[in-house]
This record gives C-alpha cells, structure tokens and sequence, in this order.
C-alpha cells in the first residue's frame, strides 16, 4: 500500500527552472570567489587586505547581493507574463468553443444545430451596444467562473471578451467585402460571356455586310481572348459615373480591328430591336498595354495586330 502522506515533486515552469539553475550558478561563483578571498588572506597576512576582509567579512557578499535581488525580481516578473500568457490563450479557446462558428462544418445534423444555438455576436453594430453589451456581460461572467483563483481583474477578462468581438468583425467585414467582390466579377464574367454570345450571332447573321464593310473575310475573330472588359456602374468600380460600361481594351488590337468590333455592336443592337434597353451602354475607358496572347498570335491576320504577333 502506497504512503499516502508521500510527497510528490511538482512540475516546475521554465521560469522556475531558469531561476533554479541561476542560483545554483550564483553559489557555484560564490563558492570560487570564497576560496580566492581564502586563498589571499593565507598569501597576504601581514598586508592591508588581509586587515581589510577582517574587519569587512561581508562586503563581498553585500556586493553580490544585488546580483542575486535582480535574478529574484526578473524571475518574477517572467513567471508573471508567462501566468498572463496562459490565461489568455485559455480565455480565447474557452470563448471561441463557447459562440457560434460561422465557418463551423459537419456532417452531423446534431452538431451544426447545436453550433447554431451558441451566442453570437451581432457584428452589424458596435461592442457597446445592444446586444452586444448583454452578450459581454454573460461572456464576462463565464469566464470568472472559470478563472477562480486566477488573480484576473475583471479588467483584463472584459479586454480578453473585447479582442474576441474585434477580430469576429474583422472577419465579418472582410468576409462581406470578399462576397461583394466575388458577385461583381460573376456578374462581370456572366455578361461578357452572354455578349460574347450575342457579338457570334450578329457576325454570323450579317456575314456579308460586315465583312464587305470591312473588305476582308472576318471569321474567326470573334474570340473571348480578344474582347474588350467591362467595368459597370454597380458599385464595383470607383471611375465610371454613367449608367452602362466603362471598357478596358487590349492594347494590342489595330484600330481595324476595333472598328470591326464595333460594326458587330451595331449589328447586335440593330438585331435586338425594340429588346435592345436590355443592354448596358458601352464606351471605351482605357487601353490596357500587354503581349498579344498565345491564342490570338496563332490565328489572327496581321491586320489585326497593332504591333504584329
């Protein structure tokens, strides 16, 4: 049967054992510098030193004192931060176990209504207000409960409570904006994409006046790595100012081939007739300078390059 009045040794904190192994260092010199003061007093009898460490036996220990009231102070001090750390790191994981997850997954049905239920922060209006202040009380209680004994002030519980709320709307408005971000360039793909459609057909259905107008065979041209990209007025782009599309044209397309561009654009308002408000207006923004792509290189006329391939 085991003694039950025997002692066990506690795991020590690396501040601790830092500590420790100092003074065991400190006695270590002190040790050395006894038996020097040892070793001058037997060579030096009958000089002034020797009177000197007779009559001031504690003058060296009185200077390395203070040495060994620093260690105590910054062992201290390091212990402290370390307690801090800890506390905080164990407030941030209590409180995001206890809220909602908004990127919580499973496939357990249980699990995902049992995340919904959890408290949430409303990030759609400040931290001190309703229902924000209600919900930092509640929080505020739940984590003393879990500090007793702690040593925490109820500032520093209500800061870890703050810097919780602070980085879940940080979250919020960066998720908002990237959703925002992400709608205008579907938007954008989508419409090009159904254009790029429409411009086909138009060239198709009026082959031979276009390509007359232009004195060439134009087939073929009508490719999405040569069209221009369209800003539009949603709120996506800070310089339009109009209803209808700011164009970004490729630089390297000629001036005959933007001409033809736009024969095709009439021709698709002209086809859709009385339909054709369905349209944004579209009017050239700017020129956007790079290398003519692999695709367009490969298959179109010189004509069509302003620089060549």
């Amino acid at each position: 049967m085991s003694n039950q009045n025997e002692s066990y040794p506690t795991r020590r904190t690396p501040a601790e054992r830092e500590m420790t192994n100092s003074l065991a260092i400190l006695r270590r010199d002190m040790t050395t510098v006894m038996k020097d003061v040892a070793d001058i007093k037997a060579k030096t009898s009958n000089t002034p030193v020797s009177a000197v460490l007779q009559s001031q036996p504690m003058a060296l220990v009185h200077a390395v004192a203070p040495v060994s009231m620093e260690m105590n102070v910054a062992g201290s001090s390091t212990m402290a931060s370390d307690a801090k750390s800890v506390n905080k790191t164990k407030a941030y994981r209590l409180l995001r176990e206890h809220l909602w997850d908004p990127k919580f997954k499973s496939k357990h049905l249980a699990e995902i209504q049992a995340n919904n239920g959890k408290p949430r922060w409303n990030t759609a209006v400040n931290f001190n207000q309703s229902p924000n202040t209600e919900l930092t009380e509640n929080l505020v209680a739940y984590l003393e409960r879990n500090f007793v004994g702690a040593g925490l002030r109820k500032s520093d519980v209500r800061d870890f409570v703050y810097t919780n709320f602070t980085s879940r709307k940080r979250a919020a408005n960066k998720s908002q904006a990237k959703k925002k971000s992400d709608n205008a360039r579907n938007r954008r793909s989508s419409r090009e994409k159904e254009h790029l459609k429409r411009r086909k057909t138009a060239y198709q259905s009026n082959k031979t006046a276009i390509d007359d107008e232009m004195k060439r065979d134009c087939s073929g041209l009508i490719i999405e790595e040569a069209m221009s990209v369209g800003e539009s007025d949603d709120g996506t782009s800070p310089h339009v100012s109009y209803s209808g599309l700011r164009l970004r044209r490729p630089g390297w397309r000629s001036d005959e081939y933007n001409h033809f561009i736009t024969l095709v654009d009439n021709k698709v308002v002209a086809d859709l007739g009385l339909n054709s408000h369905q349209l944004l207006s579209r009017a050239f923004g700017e020129t956007v300078e790079g290398p003519v792509p692999d695709a367009i290189a490969s298959q179109f006329p010189q004509w069509a390059l302003r620089n060549g391939p």
